[in-house]
């Protein structure tokens, strides 16, 4: 699934290429939004911003219509040149501009909202973005976990978007990694500083990963390749031995969703 660091990335690359741009052409070939009517209501619109709320991306309009979209599991929005054709395979929807095309292919959580009309109750409910530049993640965190049933787990109450957001399943065993933490402890077991640190490690691999152009590297052997793909501390390496200790990595699922966790029982308490 995409993580936090996807949709920031995307509003910054949407953000600079698409601002101020007529759509001069929509397109919407899956017949799953044909009921959105989106190339009506869209076409000759200017776009005004791209925003990043957790995992959602919003696209603003001079109109005063938002277009709303989660990635879900399998999602992915590309954006190219306007006179490069985007490839049909998945394709839900083509915005182009009089420079670009702004594409998305298998996401049928999208939605077009009216001016004036409310955010989804999704993106309402969103807790603090980890990568808003005006939110401290590290007290935001902090707060936030005090709030919760003491008895939850810490590696899904950090999942919950809920609770804060951008963390997805990658960056939940990576961060409890590097801050030492047993994914199954409980929240309330949790120190104010452990909390903190849970907030400031996610945001710090979080905006890693905007910068990485979307790449997930949260691990970096001194003497790597560019392109190695040893890019992670525990995360998919279950039964090899762990970076620092040489334990054997665990995983297993955690979580109504029953996400698969990965961590080291040795360095994480």
């Amino acid at each position: 699934m995409p993580e936090g660091h996807i949709s920031h990335r995307n509003a910054q690359r949407f953000g600079a290429a698409l601002t101020g741009r007529e759509l001069v052409r929509v397109e919407a070939p899956e017949p799953r939004l044909a009921h959105l009517r989106l190339p009506e209501r869209l076409a000759g619109d200017r776009v005004t911003g791209a925003e990043a709320v957790g995992k959602h991306h919003l696209l603003r309009f001079a109109s005063g219509r938002v277009l709303h979209s989660h990635l879900m599991m399998s999602g992915v929005w590309r954006l190219l040149p306007a006179a490069r054709r985007p490839r049909p395979g998945g394709l839900f929807l083509a915005l182009w501009t009089d420079r670009n095309v702004a594409a998305l292919y298998r996401c049928p959580t999208v939605r077009l909202l009216e001016p004036g009309e409310p955010l989804p109750r999704a993106v309402a409910a969103t807790g603090p973005d980890l990568l808003d530049a005006a939110v401290d993640p590290a007290a935001a965190t902090a707060l936030a976990l005090t709030r919760l049933e003491p008895s939850r787990q810490v590696g899904e109450a950090i999942m919950d978007q809920r609770v804060v957001a951008g963390i997805g399943n990658v960056y939940k065993s990576e961060t409890l990694f590097l801050t030492g933490i047993d994914p199954w402890r409980e929240v309330g077991s949790l120190s104010e500083d452990e909390a903190a640190a849970i907030g400031a490690t996610a945001a710090r691999l979080l905006a890693d990963g905007v910068r990485d152009r979307g790449a997930i590297r949260t691990y970096r052997a001194p003497d790597a390749a560019p392109w190695s793909r040893e890019r992670t501390w525990v995360y998919g390496r279950r039964d090899r031995p762990c970076r620092r200790c040489g334990t054997r990595v665990r995983s297993r699922g955690q979580g109504d969703a029953n996400r698969t966790t990965y961590w080291c029982p040795a360095c994480q308490t």
